[in-house]
């Protein structure tokens, strides 16, 4: 269908299996690079060829075969994806060219007693049959054909056997161009999508430990009301879990109506971890991270949140500094505690560690180290970007 299809590819009307109509439309017109570059190369080896010392006519014809492949590329570059009407004249536009350039060449001399100007005329044919064949289909690319013969064949009546087969060439290889570029797309595609999969699978996997595994967790930990207030403890439980249904329910219900700061975020992650029994002092400036980029706070959010949860299940306090500042590009954000520590050498990183704090920063440009000894505490610093290089996800 690519090969046959040009048309209704290019207004939408067919489309290609496996393959979206918006990216084949925005991907066909800048085939016409191939012809054109093709074009220009051959120009250049026909000038060099004939030297420098040729006829004016030579310089003639050459800028009447220029004219229409810099105009060509200029439209490739600036307008190719905005009005598909000019698409569709291109071609016809091409031809017109085409014929202008066999008709002044007929004149001024005849394209066998000069081998430069036969083969920049030939070369020039050539490319309008790509054009054709790229943005029209293989049939309008064979009707080109038959019209620069039969043409040809009138200015010039000699044996049209050799420029049928180099037209019939460049139609050939206008239709494995278009064949390569629609494998390429398809493997692409398919890539892309396993690799999207697999990376919802990942937030997925995340999101569960972050929330719904943290909070079965937390319930886990012994606290010294369990014994003391066994009635006051399950109250404590059923509130933390109604919290976080009533959290997980908003996210999955509603949109948020605006992008949330990242010192909102932090103050009311402070919040939510003091109700779960850790203290979380918050020390950033109110204009610290204005600029930032939504997915890149979020990240920050989410980072930190799991270094207080590790802080709250192993560290045996129940108080973290959570400091925010300012370096050049982006934003720094300290997680620290004075409790047990660990040694990051020895422990095996798990899956808190790796992907919701190491991999989340990594997803928007930044990184996160881990620092910490026994008996001396522990600091997660988190490093983001204000300004995302590429998308995430």
């Amino acid at each position: 269908m690519l090969m046959l299809g040009g048309v209704g590819l290019l207004t939408g009307r067919h489309q290609v299996p496996g393959i979206p109509a918006r990216l084949v439309q925005t991907t066909l017109p800048r085939l016409v690079l191939v012809p054109v570059v093709f074009r220009l190369a051959m120009l250049v080896q026909a000038l060099w060829s004939a030297g420098l010392g040729e006829p004016s006519v030579l310089w003639t014809i050459a800028v009447l075969h220029l004219v229409p492949n810099v105009a060509e590329a200029v439209w490739i570059f600036r307008w190719s994806a905005r009005d598909a009407a000019v698409t569709r004249l291109v071609p016809v536009a091409d031809a017109g060219f085409a014929v202008l350039l066999t008709l002044v060449t007929a004149l001024l001399v005849a394209p066998a007693q000069d081998s430069a100007i036969a083969s920049i005329t030939w070369t020039h044919l050539m490319g309008t049959v790509m054009i054709w064949t790229l943005l029209r289909g293989a049939v309008a690319g064979t009707l080109v054909i038959g019209g620069a013969v039969v043409l040809h064949f009138t200015l010039d009546p000699v044996s049209p056997l050799g420029l049928f087969l180099t037209l019939g060439t460049a139609l050939v290889a206008s239709l494995v161009v278009v064949g390569l570029v629609g494998a390429s797309m398809r493997f692409a595609l398919g890539f892309g999508e396993q690799q999207g999969r697999a990376a919802e699978r990942e937030r997925h996997r995340r999101d569960v430990h972050d929330t719904v595994l943290q909070v079965m967790e937390s319930f886990a930990i012994p606290a010294p009301a369990d014994e003391l207030d066994p009635a006051a403890s399950l109250d404590r439980v059923r509130r933390t879990a109604r919290a976080q249904a009533m959290r997980i329910r908003i996210s999955l219900e509603h949109e948020p109506s605006g992008p949330v700061g990242l010192h909102q975020r932090l103050r009311l992650l402070a919040a939510e971890m003091a109700a779960e029994g850790l203290r979380a002092e918050v020390v950033i400036q109110d204009d610290c991270g204005s600029d930032l980029s939504e997915e890149a706070a979020v990240a920050l959010h989410d980072a930190t949140r799991e270094a207080l949860r590790n802080t709250l299940k192993h560290s045996g306090t129940r108080r973290a500094v959570v400091s925010v500042e300012e370096i050049g590009g982006g934003i720094s954000l300290t997680v620290r505690d004075h409790g047990a520590g660990f040694d990051v050498g020895d422990r095996r990183r798990g899956f808190g560690l790796e992907n919701s704090i190491v991999a989340r920063m990594a997803e928007v440009g930044g990184f996160a180290r881990i620092e910490s000894s026994p008996g001396l505490g522990t600091r997660v610093v988190l490093l983001a970007p204000s300004v995302l290089s590429l998308p995430v996800g």
